[in-house]
């Protein structure tokens, strides 16, 4: 949200009053900005995080994609990422909404109603705050002006702005989170501390859902940044520099609110880094700072405005890429859209860590899939109340009960990474031994396929060799028979001719005997 609203402490009652007016948007930027001390100058003090360690996550090649013009009001606040990589802005002094793409264009989606004379607390001008967008392309954004138009307005794809719910002209609604999957958004009241619930659908239904000292400010802004994650409603406090985390009941009301992280200063919007309960928040103080936050609550800073945040209000993350916008709201320069690239973290083996390989796994079984965090009933149970714990015995509590998560959650790690190790020797052992198996297997059986070619040759062979000896027997018994045949031709032929010539010679001599019979008569 607007750190430039930092400013002097006043009473709770006179926070809700309009401050004076001023010429134009950037007239009350810049008066405040004059007015305003250092950021935190009057914030309670947050307790000292535990001691952080290094830390794996690294962001890689920042580069501004787009820049501002903070003297036209174009102050980004809040984004929500289209599927093609573009983000959607909102320009809180301008009433706008910009769509940026991937190549930094910038388009104009809406520009929410004048108001001829608005009324907002803390600042008096009309701000555009919050946005999520739904899986239809829908965008659902906050717009804050004192008066009745105060809501949540719809931006339907093809770029109608209608009021979709009104909301307390005295609040500030803040960031807007989403739970698709049961149909509500929760809103982030920064003065009035709570957090609002509402149903997504033809007749919208608002309800005050979570309230309590942890949510509201000390000084200024309280509850901020706000997002949905494993069955609870997570909500950042600027003035205390706190990350909460608000269960969701089973009947859909919220639980004790518990704080998860400290000494936060100047936390405004935040984003989960994965899908685990890791952070990167935006430190929007004249530091400029990208904090990433753990689970145990310490927490590294991994970008500053060495590398282009100018008042950093929010952060998202699609595919392994980190957007972050500044508004600049503390120093009135080069307000713009940044984008860094997302280092896989790494375990000090230098194997990918457990958080990661989750992530993967987690996103490969998602593919396609926005913003489904299943965590309660439909039915509306909102529920007032103070669930924040006072006094200096809940304060011991909660620091025990911190150092014991921290202790848990640290054995939890090492008891995964030696698992994890384990896991993939032995994992590595199986494959080495199913891959000598398979090899054996493969010797064995192209040592079969050689030998039964070979009797299949020597087969062959004897097949031709008793063909060969078959065909050599049947000539030699057709020459055989063919030679029997011509001896008996030739024997009947000579028998023959014997015959003829003894015939011939009888007849010869008859002839002869004939003669002499004839010449004695």
């Amino acid at each position: 949200m607007l750190r430039l609203f930092r400013m002097a402490p006043v009473p709770r009652t006179a926070r809700r009053l309009r401050t004076p007016r001023t010429t134009g948007a950037v007239g009350i930027a810049l008066a405040l900005l004059v007015s305003a001390p250092a950021a935190g100058a009057f914030a309670a003090p947050a307790p000292a995080p535990p001691p952080s360690a290094k830390s794996p996550f690294a962001l890689t090649n920042p580069r501004i994609v787009a820049h501002f013009d903070f003297k036209a009001g174009q102050t980004p606040e809040n984004l929500a990422l289209e599927p093609d990589g573009s983000a959607d802005l909102t320009l809180a002094l301008a009433r706008q909404v910009v769509r940026v793409d991937r190549h930094g264009g910038k388009h104009v989606l809406a520009t929410l109603p004048f108001v001829a004379n608005p009324q907002t607390p803390l600042v008096g001008a009309a701000v555009v705050s919050g946005i999520v967008r739904t899986k239809d392309g829908s965008l659902y954004v906050a717009y804050n002006t004192g008066t009745a138009e105060t809501g949540i307005y719809r931006i339907a794809p093809d770029g109608e702005v209608t009021k979709f719910v009104d909301l307390p002209a005295d609040g500030f609604a803040n960031g807007i989170a989403l739970d698709e999957h049961l149909g509500l958004l929760y809103v982030a009241d920064s003065v009035l501390g709570a957090v609002r619930r509402v149903s997504l659908g033809k007749e919208p239904e608002v309800t005050t859902w979570a309230t309590g000292a942890a949510l509201e400010p000390s000084t200024f802004v309280g509850a901020n940044g706000i997002k949905v994650r494993d069955r609870a409603v997570w909500v950042s406090n600027s003035d205390r520099g706190t990350l909460l985390r608000i269960p969701v009941e089973k009947d859909g009301s919220a639980g004790p609110i518990r704080t998860q992280a400290t000494g936060l200063t100047g936390i405004d919007d935040f984003a989960f880094a994965g899908h685990g309960t890791t952070v990167l928040a935006a430190l929007n103080t004249e530091a400029s700072e990208l904090a990433l936050v753990r689970p145990n609550g310490t927490h590294t800073i991994v970008l500053t405005g060495a590398d282009g945040l100018s008042g950093p209000t929010a952060v998202a993350i699609r595919h392994h890429k980190v957007y972050v916008t500044s508004g600049a709201f503390l120093t009135g320069i080069d307000p713009n859209l940044l984008i860094a690239d997302a280092a896989q973290p790494k375990a000090e083996n230098g194997k990918e860590s457990k958080e990661s390989k989750e992530s993967k796994e987690s996103k490969e079984s998602k593919q396609g899939k926005e913003g489904k965090d299943d965590h309660g009933k439909s039915e509306d149970h909102g529920k007032t109340g103070d669930n924040a714990k006072t006094g200096d015995n809940a304060k011991d509590e909660d620091h025990g009960r911190r150092k014991d998560q921290a202790k848990d959650e640290d054995h939890g790690r090492h008891d995964d990474q030696a698992k994890d190790e384990d896991h993939g020797r032995h994992d590595d052992q199986a494959k080495d031994e199913d891959h000598g198996r398979d090899e054996d297997h493969g010797r064995r059986d192209d040592q079969a396929t050689d030998e039964n070619h070979r009797q299949d040759e020597d087969h062959g062979r004897r097949d031709d060799q008793a063909k060969d000896e078959d065909q050599a027997k049947d000539e030699d018994q057709a020459a055989d028979e063919n030679s029997s045949q011509d001896e008996d031709q030739a024997a009947d032929e000579g028998s023959a001719q014997d015959e003829d010539q003894a015939a011939d010679e009888d007849s010869a001599q008859d002839e002869d005997d004939g003669s002499r019979s004839r010449a004695g008569s």
